[in-house]
């Protein structure tokens, strides 16, 4: 824990984010680090800019308060800014900490309007994202400026920013955590596939996220399929759901192989999933920081990734992971086969990136790295530079 002088109350946090839904990356990480934080010290309380649940069930905190704040018209809702600002003076919030681009607008200049300092995280983006209007760049380099602290999970996220001209002394870099003792290696494979209605013998491969375009699973079921004839007891298993569904079992109808693929849907207990596989693949176009890579590394699996900059935040090529360039259908089938002939270099990959989570990446280094970035804010001054440093490892 952070020591901090003493100090009247504790520090009331507002998480402003776009979505009540709380079973994303994003939103995991908010609560795994809601719930670690020292009750003590602070105050965690959660406002959604839409109309659904709140994180209520999942933050552990007693005197927490949810709010909805659904926008009420198309477009820029500019009632919303003021009636944001009006929870922040009420609840009387001393730090907003608002994430990605769906609560940026509204919470940067309602907390101006309010009087309070605001963090703004960025985590990654969706599809329509990964092309911006001058509107939008325009938007992030006027108000990026304006808040307190720009927070990025990955380097390039970061260098975005300043590209935005937002001052490199604004903007850090905090990766994300991951629980490694809730994701770690796992003997009872054959029981976890079991859960799963997974063969409990050959070789199982597979992925977590969302079926959507970015996600680019389409280009994994066509690899799977390449090698199937190679592989005849090799398993697609995927874990997840989203619009691009239908999509992926026409694709595996199409190419024969249905029958050995499974759409788990969306389940509460990844551990267990990943526990039923052998290698993991993430074909994405885009990720911020992804938390599946990180959770697949802690349980002791060898990855497969597109090459994009975070996962080289990440681990490094052919030591803790292999990095896909260009991520074709056929490269990919390329490096699965290969890694699948091997067994020594899935051991010697997986045992690596397992140490490299539980080094560098557990949910309590993540933890500390916010808890001295919000202990800034708390009392300024006090803290120099928290985030440039090397924090210790709390394992």
């Amino acid at each position: 824990m952070v020591e901090l002088p003493p100090r009247s109350g504790r520090i009331h946090i507002m998480h402003v984010v776009p979505s009540g839904f709380a079973g994303g990356g994003m939103e995991n990480g908010i609560v795994n680090v809601a719930n670690r934080l020292p009750v003590e010290r602070y105050r965690i309380s959660v406002c959604a800019l839409d109309s659904r649940e709140t994180f209520s069930k999942r933050v552990v905190r007693l005197d927490s308060e949810y709010h909805l704040l659904p926008k009420r018209r198309d477009g820029i809702d500019w009632s919303l800014i003021w009636r944001l600002a009006r929870l922040f003076r009420c609840a009387k919030v001393d730090l907003v900490h608002s994430h990605n681009w769906g609560t940026f607008l509204y919470a940067v200049l309602a907390s101006k309007l309010a009087g309070v300092p605001i963090i703004h995280g960025e985590h990654g983006k969706n599809q329509a994202e990964l092309t911006q209007s001058r509107l939008k760049k325009w938007t992030k380099s006027l108000l990026g400026r304006r808040v307190d602290r720009l927070v990025t999970v990955s380097r390039a996220l970061a260098n975005e920013w300043t590209d935005y001209g937002v001052p490199a002394k604004n903007v850090q870099y905090v990766p994300n955590g991951v629980d490694t003792e809730r994701f770690q290696p796992c003997l009872e494979k054959e029981q976890a596939r079991a859960k799963f209605g997974l063969p409990t013998t050959g070789l199982v491969i597979g992925g977590i996220g969302r079926f959507d375009a970015l996600k680019n699973y389409e280009i994994l079921v066509v690899a799977f399929a390449k090698i199937g004839s190679e592989f005849p007891s090799l398993h697609l298993a995927l874990l997840g759901q989203g619009p691009c569904e239908q999509r992926l079992r026409d694709k595996a109808k199409h190419h024969g192989v249905a029958n050995r693929v499974s759409f788990i849907g969306w389940r509460p207990d990844p551990e267990v999933f990943l526990s039923a596989l052998d290698v993991f693949v993430l074909p994405s176009k885009f990720e911020g920081m992804s938390n599946v890579v990180l959770e697949a590394m802690a349980t002791g699996l060898p990855v497969v990734c597109a090459d994009l900059p975070t996962h080289r935040d990440v681990f490094d090529p052919e030591k803790e992971g292999i990095l896909i360039s260009p991520c074709t259908a056929e490269t990919l089938a390329g490096i699965l086969a290969a890694l699948l002939r091997d067994p020594e270099r899935r051991r010697s990959l997986g045992s690596a990136a397992r140490n490299k989570m539980v080094q560098q990446f557990s949910i309590a280094q993540m933890v500390f790295n916010y808890e001295r970035l919000y202990a800034d804010y708390v009392c300024p001054g006090t803290v120099v530079d928290p985030l440039r440093q090397e924090m210790p490892n709390r394992v």
